[in-house]
């Protein structure tokens, strides 16, 4: 049985975070990392998604596997003269940074009433691979890697070092070959994959 949070991530096959992003912050991504919130102003050019965060903290929001398709959605459709890309980020961020597990949305209340100390830890973790309220993992058919919760998130509370970017993924070859030529090296994936829901949507109506 796993005892630390690496060895929990191992079990589980997690490889991976997520964060998704208007394409116009990647480069400052690549160059300064995903910052926290209120450093936001000192780095020019960055647009942020949510106008108020009402999860209590400046952290950098994250999702294990897979985004939080319900958000990622709705700002596409509310900003639909945007490019998008999604940002995978090394697993290791998980026990190597200060994080916070979220069960499910970070902004609901079932999460904030829980202190930040308390989702820190591995049993928090764990938290977001359990069944959810009526909803039976086991019914949900996903993979292990998943959490139950499609909005289940990672708070980075210090937000993401650049050394921990793995590369992105788009949805459109026109935006993978704009990238691969502006920037030389970085690994970029053509996929719809990350811009549509989990298979177990229908669950979560």
């Amino acid at each position: 049985m796993a005892g630390t949070i690496r060895e929990y991530a191992e079990e589980r096959g997690i490889s991976y975070l997520t964060h998704f992003t208007r394409l116009e912050n990647l480069k400052s991504i690549l160059e300064h990392g995903l910052i926290l919130r209120n450093q936001l102003g000192s780095h020019s050019g960055n647009v942020f998604n949510d106008r108020f965060r009402l999860d209590g903290t400046n952290a950098v929001c994250t999702s294990i596997s897979f985004p939080n398709y319900k958000m990622f959605y709705r700002l596409r459709m509310e900003h639909t003269n945007v490019h998008w890309v999604v940002v995978a980020i090394h697993v290791s961020a998980l026990w190597e940074l200060p994080c916070a597990f979220c069960s499910a949305n970070a902004a609901s209340s079932s999460v904030t009433s829980i202190s930040l100390d308390q989702r820190s830890s591995l049993n928090a973790l764990k938290n977001m691979f359990s069944d959810f309220e009526q909803k039976k993992r086991s019914e949900l058919n996903i993979p292990n890697n998943y959490p139950t919760n499609p909005q289940a998130e990672v708070l980075m509370l210090n937000g993401v070092p650049k050394k921990y970017i793995l590369g992105v993924a788009v949805d459109s070859s026109k935006v993978e070959e704009v990238l691969k030529k502006r920037f030389v090296g970085l690994q970029v994936l053509n996929t719809k994959r990350y811009f549509k829901p989990r298979e177990d949507y229908s669950h979560w109506k």
